[in-house]
């Protein structure tokens, strides 16, 4: 996957999948969390999530899709939902439509 980092107009990064630690949608873009980076595509959720290894990403909600080797933690959150904590400590919402999958994937 290519796309641009937030700043740097016109320049092309290649990020390979396993780098990926979490993809958030942006209106008509997503962005790709690769470590401190942020790599802006003009792309679908739906269509980056096909384009993603299903047994790596997995949806926790509408609008996040997370590596699930950098989940360090699910905690507990608000009316069924969870918060998941990733390996650098970034805190990201696990909403309940996705919570049965995303525990099943994680063996939770």
């Amino acid at each position: 996957m290519h796309g641009s980092r937030s700043g740097l107009r016109g320049a092309c990064f290649f990020v390979r999948q396993e780098e990926i630690d979490w993809v958030e949608a942006a209106d008509n873009y997503v962005c790709l969390h690769v470590g401190a980076d942020t790599h802006l595509l003009r792309e679908t959720m739906q269509s980056i999530e096909a384009r993603l290894d299903r047994e790596r990403f997995a949806r926790i909600h509408r609008s996040t899709i997370v590596n699930l080797d950098r989940v360090k933690e699910l905690r507990p959150w608000f009316h069924g939902e969870y918060l998941v904590v990733l390996n650098q400590g970034t805190e990201l919402t696990l909403s309940r439509s996705y919570r049965e999958k995303v525990l099943a994937a994680l063996n939770a």
